[in-house]
Parts: C-alpha cells; sequence; structure tokens
C-alpha cells in the first residue's frame, strides 16, 4: 500500500510537471506570436498593436509589453478596440474606475463610427466592472 501511494505521488508530480511545462510552452507561443505581429506590422497600424495587446491580455501575459502596445495603437488613432483593450487590462489589475472610463471610451468610439454598432459586450463589461469596484 505504502509503494502504491508513492507511485500515485510520483504519478501525480510528473502529470503536474507536464502540465506546467506545456503551459508555460503556451504562453511563450502567444508572446512571441504577438511580437511577431507588432514587428511585421507597418508603423501606423493600429489595429494590430490593438489586437497583439488584446491576445497577451485575455492570455493574461507580457502585460506591460501589452499595455504598450494599446497605448501606442491609441496615440495613432482612437478607436474602439484599443479602448476595449485597455478596459480590459486594468480590470484584470483592479483599477475598475481606469477600466469602466476606457470601456465607456470604447462604446462611444464604436457607436461615432456606427450609430448601430452593437456594443452589448462593452455594456457587459462595465455592468462586471462596476460590480467589481463595488464589492
Amino acid at each position: 500500500m505504502k509503494n502504491l501511494k508513492s507511485t500515485l505521488a510520483i504519478a501525480f508530480a510528473l502529470v503536474m510537471l507536464v502540465s506546467v511545462s506545456s503551459q508555460a510552452a503556451s504562453t511563450d507561443k502567444v508572446v512571441a506570436k504577438a511580437r511577431e505581429m507588432v514587428k511585421d506590422a507597418s508603423p501606423d497600424d493600429w489595429q494590430t498593436l490593438a489586437s497583439a495587446a488584446a491576445l497577451c491580455i485575455k492570455k493574461e501575459v507580457n502585460l506591460t509589453e501589452a499595455k504598450s502596445w494599446f497605448e501606442k495603437s491609441l496615440s495613432i488613432k482612437e478607436n474602439s478596440k484599443a479602448f476595449e483593450v485597455a478596459g480590459d487590462y486594468y480590470a484584470q489589475n483592479n483599477l475598475y474606475d481606469k477600466a469602466i472610463e476606457h470601456y465607456v471610451k470604447s462604446m462611444l468610439e464604436a457607436k461615432k463610427n456606427n450609430v448601430n454598432a452593437n456594443t452589448e459586450s462593452i455594456e457587459s463589461k462595465i455592468v462586471t466592472a462596476k460590480k467589481a469596484k463595488n464589492s
């Protein structure tokens, strides 16, 4: 029985090690992909910068560089995507007022470009951020 417990403990440890290794490899791939996107983009390509930032923020990796990408995207052109990505970044970092501010800007920018733009997902993020702020 003692040998069985030892064998199970070793097997569990190996499974955890493989799992952590594959997560690290996945993280490395996400960061590499995002950096490649930015490297291949033209200097004024605000869309790619916002997309690369969104990719990292969604996976919760490389957040410092992701922040610089959405900030650069917004400096090139104020756009709904980068404002939303900024909101996601700030919400992840428990900066709910800044998150809400950027989500509202995202929604306004989307409506400015298309009065019929569907902003339900952004509205939902605002509600979530407000609840988190008040909890």
